[in-house]
C-alpha cells in the first residue's frame, strides 16, 4: 500500500463521525486528555497493516470497537494496548504492561508475575503466601520447558491469592485466541499477560488512577 492509499484508508476511518475528541471524551477515564488519545490513535493508523483493513466497512468497525475499547480502559493505543489485523478485521489486545496498569491504578503495589520452568525450584507455600521459586537464571543450556507461571499483588508482609496457570492451562488459552500468531510469536510475554489478566479477576483494578 502506497502513502497515498494510507493516507486516504486513515481519512476514510478519521471521519468526523469516526475518530474524534467528542466520541473518545464519552468513555476515557479522567487522567487522560481526549486530544492525546485521539493523536495516538491517528498515528497508530497510518501503520500501512491497519490502512489495510479501514478500506472496508468491517474493518472500519472492528478499528473503532477496539478503540473504543481502549479508551474506557484509559490504555495507549500501540503501547499498552494493541490493534492486532486478521482476516480483514483488527482485534484489541491488552498487553503485559496495560495489564499491570490497571491493577497498579486501584492498588498501588508491585504486580508479581513469573514463568516457571522444568528445570526450577518451585514450591507452592500457600494461597495467599508467595511461592518459593529459585531457578539457575542464567543456565548456559536454558532452563528446560515452561511447566506453568504464577501471578499475586505483593504488600508488605503478605501477598493477594497467588494465581497460578500450568502449561496446559496456557495451551487452552492459545487455542480459544484469535490471534494465535502473536502467541507463537511472542509466547513468555503471552503467557506473562495471561497470569495477569486472571490476577486481575481476583484484585481490584481500574481505568481509573485512584488515590492510596
Amino acid at each position: 500500500m502506497n502513502a497515498e492509499t494510507v493516507g486516504q484508508a486513515v481519512e476514510q476511518v478519521s471521519a468526523p463521525k469516526m475518530i474524534s475528541a467528542d466520541t473518545f471524551a464519552q468513555v476515557l477515564p479522567a487522567h487522560l486528555g481526549a486530544e492525546k488519545f485521539t493523536r495516538w490513535a491517528l498515528t497508530l493508523l497510518r501503520k500501512p497493516e491497519l490502512a489495510a483493513v479501514a478500506t472496508t466497512d468491517a474493518g472500519r468497525l472492528s478499528i473503532m470497537s477496539a478503540l473504543m475499547d481502549c479508551a474506557s480502559l484509559g490504555l495507549e493505543p500501540g503501547r499498552t494496548y494493541h490493534l492486532v489485523p486478521f482476516k480483514g478485521v483488527v482485534t484489541g489486545i491488552v498487553d503485559y504492561k496495560g495489564e499491570v496498569e490497571l491493577i497498579w491504578r486501584a492498588v498501588q503495589r508491585p504486580v508479581v508475575a513469573a514463568l516457571v520452568y522444568s528445570k526450577d525450584d518451585f514450591h507452592m507455600i500457600g494461597a495467599n503466601v508467595p511461592p518459593r521459586h529459585e531457578a539457575d537464571w542464567f543456565a548456559a543450556d536454558g532452563r528446560g520447558n515452561v511447566t506453568g507461571g504464577y501471578a499475586f499483588v505483593a504488600w508488605d508482609g503478605y501477598c493477594s491469592m497467588v494465581v497460578r496457570m500450568t502449561e496446559a492451562d496456557f495451551v487452552k488459552h492459545r487455542a480459544k485466541a484469535q490471534t494465535k500468531n502473536v502467541w507463537d510469536e511472542w509466547p513468555e510475554a503471552m503467557r506473562l499477560k495471561t497470569l495477569v489478566h486472571q490476577l486481575r479477576k481476583w484484585v481490584p483494578w481500574s481505568a481509573e488512577v485512584r488515590q492510596p
